[in-house]
């Protein structure tokens, strides 16, 4: 049986390829094909990013908070992170809007790279944290029922999407 941590860290790979292509594109706007590039990141950060979040933030975390307090413990912070990456994600998407229609629009360069940036260092971050130490601790504690539960939650958030 597949375990939520296992399907959340295979994710993870595929996210760190997609910001090395982030941070390559950013510190090169004059790329032939950084426009297209930019906009294929924009969809797969609100798509696939964004529910990954989703399937923590609805499915993961509650069943740990039965054995790991929300508050000042890990999946606050991990919450908090995710509240800081989505802000960071909705100013380069902006900037993203922007330059699609004008690559020499300095403010939407600014408006991505600066976002961009923070967002890449804190993702990584976020990821590490959760590979190295969160999910060793839900993997740990998780009952099989809860894990069925959180399943089942992942299948029904992937065919909503």
């Amino acid at each position: 049986m597949s375990r939520p941590t296992e399907i959340l860290s295979n994710d993870h790979k595929v996210v760190l390829e997609k910001l090395k292509l982030f941070e390559q594109t950013v510190n090169n706007f004059k790329s032939p094909n950084s426009k297209k590039v930019l906009s294929d990141l924009k969809v797969f950060f609100r798509k696939e990013v964004d529910v990954h979040f989703k399937k923590e933030e609805n499915a993961l975390f509650p069943e740990m908070e039965k054995f790991i307090p929300r508050d000042e413990g890990p999946i606050g912070q991990m919450l908090m992170e995710h509240e800081d990456l989505y802000k960071y994600e909705d100013n380069f998407i902006n900037g993203i809007d922007l330059f699609s229609k004008d690559e020499n629009n300095d403010e939407a360069q600014k408006l991505i790279r600066e976002n961009a940036t923070n967002y890449i260092n804190l993702l990584r971050e976020h990821i590490y944290k959760e590979d190295n130490m969160l999910f060793m601790m839900a993997d740990m504690h998780l009952e099989d029922d809860q894990i069925n539960e959180i399943m089942k939650k992942f299948e029904d958030m992937d065919k909503a999407q």
